[in-house]
């Protein structure tokens, strides 16, 4: 296996996302873009052509109606309508603002007023939810309806949507942060941020093969990095509708790339090892993987023979993970990779459209997020954090002057992540800046740094490190079978503290019977965790 500097990977460029569009429908009309279940067992496609002709037949559609340099929200369930309905609205100078569907009514409700929207295109479970609503609906349901009237507009010589020109320095979409830690604010990108980072993020990572889109679109993540990126390869996108047929997607679609954030591989982990347990064959598992290593430092890979049960579970084709969103534990990427599986680990933020680093193909390091995009500058500040410069970061947050001029300094974002950059280039996490942890004697701590090597134990599924009264103090989220049992974990703290200079060490165990409460892209809301 290689590990070492190597050229970056040669894509044809995009300007905009139209350009994207129509350049694929061109070059590979009748190849498939996406696939998608229909009913209970039936498998549909979408062409890259017939995907282009969605795409303006909406947008001449959402036009005729009146919607011309709008904002509007899409609000509902991962589907093909849902990607054809952001490419309809940007396309044609509209604003669109994806809006995370497992929102309070209420809070779907402010953020549609705090982006100014004035239509939304949602599923019916979504407006079952909402009530009466100020703002124009447009059904996803009733897709063929506007389609159809869109083409019939189309055939009788309305061009004005298909020759609209788009100005790549002009807003296309809003994307709200996350808010783990405190309230969701509107990141302003255009069309030349994505399509930046997609042009860009796609010379460090080459991909070969077809892709399952599991994570939700209203993310840039899920939506830019996950699909946008594997259409712009020119390869087939199976959308997944639920997490719960994720087991038999894989079975069925035999990826070859997946774009995962770290939950996944972790419970993918504890799946194959339990399932291993459970057989009696989590011990010749061990061996295989050690045999497994000694071979590949010769360059002998038996991976596949050796592992062929482990990849079955994801269809037996997976080459790849692209893995960000949250911390992963470099022990996921290094039994991975022993398996057959090679995880990319990389780095990105709603504000940089979104990808700053991320692993390579042949040339890695373990626990670091990769080697920054080629379009991308990054530098650390005297204080250690990470600034970041360069066409993918956004324009600003939306209407909020003051936020945006605490991150945008002379086109320099700051990320609020601490790290560092090696002498070959490659980026290391090493904690967040606004976590930090001020104890009563003044010393600044890293909660993920702490929380690192308590992870790392069997009984423990979930861990927060957090300060409280001066000292410092963890909640753990217990595997099953050590669940109440504090005896065991008040041995773990001790163990861990005897490791720890006296102002790291933590004074206080709190053991949950809950999941920490999470963000749709899974990451924790630390916030949430002094409410409770």
């Amino acid at each position: 296996m290689k590990n070492r500097p190597y050229p970056l990977y040669s894509l044809p460029e995009i300007t905009d996302l139209k350009d994207m569009v129509k350049s694929h429908a061109k070059r590979n009309p009748d190849k498939i873009a996406f696939s998608y279940s229909v009913g209970k067992d039936n498998i549909e496609n979408k062409t890259y052509k017939q995907f282009n002709d969605d795409v303006d037949s909406l947008g001449t559609f959402l036009y005729s109606k009146g919607f011309k340099n709008k904002h509007i929200a899409i609000i509902g369930e991962n589907s093909c309508e849902w990607i054809i309905a952001f490419m309809a609205i940007v396309n044609g100078g509209n604003v669109a603002v994806p809006i995370d569907k497992e929102q309070s009514p209420d809070k779907i409700k402010q953020l549609l007023r705090q982006s100014d929207c004035s239509a939304a295109i949602a599923s019916k479970n979504v407006m079952k939810n909402l009530g009466d609503t100020e703002i124009t609906v447009f059904l996803i349901a009733d897709f063929p309806e506007y389609i159809s009237d869109g083409q019939k507009l189309i055939q009788t010589g309305n061009s004005e949507y298909t020759d609209y020109a788009v100005n790549p320095e002009e807003l296309a979409a809003i994307f709200f942060t996350s808010g783990t830690t405190g309230n969701s604010k509107g990141v302003m990108l255009s069309h030349k941020n994505m399509a930046t980072d997609i042009n860009s993020a796609s010379r460090n990572v080459i991909l070969k093969g077809n892709n399952i889109a599991v994570l939700p679109f209203h993310h840039t993540f899920g939506l830019i990095t996950a699909v946008f990126k594997t259409f712009n390869y020119g390869f087939r996108i199976y959308i997944n509708k639920s997490l719960k047929h994720v087991q038999k997607d894989l079975k069925s679609e035999m990826p070859q790339n997946l774009f995962l954030v770290p939950l996944f591989l972790e419970t993918f982990y504890k799946t194959i090892i339990d399932t291993a347990r459970k057989g009696g064959k989590e011990k010749k598992l061990g061996i295989a993987v050690k045999i497994s290593d000694f071979l590949l430092k010769f360059g002998i890979d038996l991976r596949k023979k050796l592992f062929k049960d482990v990849l079955a579970a994801f269809g037996g084709n997976l080459e790849y993970v692209i893995c960000g969103g949250a911390p992963l534990d470099p022990k996921y990427v290094k039994v991975f990779r022993s398996w057959g599986v090679n995880i990319l680990n990389g780095y990105g933020i709603t504000e940089c459209s979104p990808v700053i680093s991320v692993n390579r193909n042949h040339y890695w390091r373990d626990g670091s997020v990769g080697q920054v995009i080629d379009e991308c500058k990054v530098r650390i500040s005297d204080e250690g954090e990470i600034l970041v410069k360069g066409d993918n970061v956004m324009l600003g947050y939306y209407k909020d002057e003051e936020s945006t001029n605490q991150v945008l300094n002379n086109g320099w974002y700051s990320t609020g992540d601490i790290g560092h950059i090696d002498d070959d280039g490659f980026l290391f996490i090493t904690g967040r800046k606004k976590n930090l942890i001020i104890l009563s004697n003044g010393e600044n701590v890293s909660p993920e740094e702490l929380e690192a090597p308590i992870l790392l134990d069997e009984a423990v599924s979930e861990a927060i490190v957090y300060g409280e009264n001066g000292i410092l103090a963890v909640q753990i989220y217990p595997t099953e079978e050590y669940m109440g049992n504090e005896e065991y974990f008040e041995n773990l703290i001790d163990e861990f503290n005897k490791k720890q200079p006296q102002y790291m060490r933590i004074n206080k165990i709190v053991l949950r019977k809950t999941e920490f409460i999470k963000n749709s892209t899974k990451k924790i809301l630390r916030h949430k965790i002094m409410e409770e």
